[in-house]
């Protein structure tokens, strides 16, 4: 009586050395492209939003200066987001920027600046508002504008 032996030989599932290496490779290749688009996205995403809260900080003086007679602040003093916010009836987040504003002690109250200041991390820029028209140059956006 003959016996039949079967072995049955398991296929071994997995990658080679070969493959994981090409796919790292490819994936290097993709974030060298990827990482500084993103970065210049999130730094262009910043100076957008500084710029939409100068708008906003515009259009609450112009109001302001219609009920009041004059824009805020009256004088030379350089006030802070809180106080801002508190006068022009505004919301807005610092999100890593430094805004403030200031009155021109001889215009009697006829003119202001404004100032939206990011500074770390890199690149830097400062964004500056004035009391004329909203137009291209102004808010203005100087420095290592994205």
């Amino acid at each position: 009586m003959k016996t039949r032996i079967q072995i049955k030989l398991q296929e071994v599932l997995g990658f080679t050395l070969m493959e994981i290496m090409v796919v790292i490779i490819i994936l290097g290749i993709v974030m060298a492209f990827a990482v500084p688009n993103y970065q210049k996205a999130v730094e262009t995403t910043h100076l957008d939003d500084a710029l939409s809260q100068m708008k906003a900080i515009h259009a609450a003086q112009q109001v302001y200066q219609v009920k009041n007679g004059s824009y805020f602040p009256t004088t030379n003093i350089t006030v802070a987001l809180a106080a801002i916010n508190t006068n022009l009836n505004l919301h807005i987040n610092e999100n890593g920027m430094t805004y403030t504003c200031t009155g021109s002690p001889y215009g009697g109250g006829t003119q202001y600046s404004c100032t939206a200041v990011r500074q770390a991390p890199a690149p830097t820029f400062t964004v500056t508002l004035t009391q004329t028209d909203i137009s291209e140059t102004n808010p203005v956006c100087s420095g290592s504008c994205p």
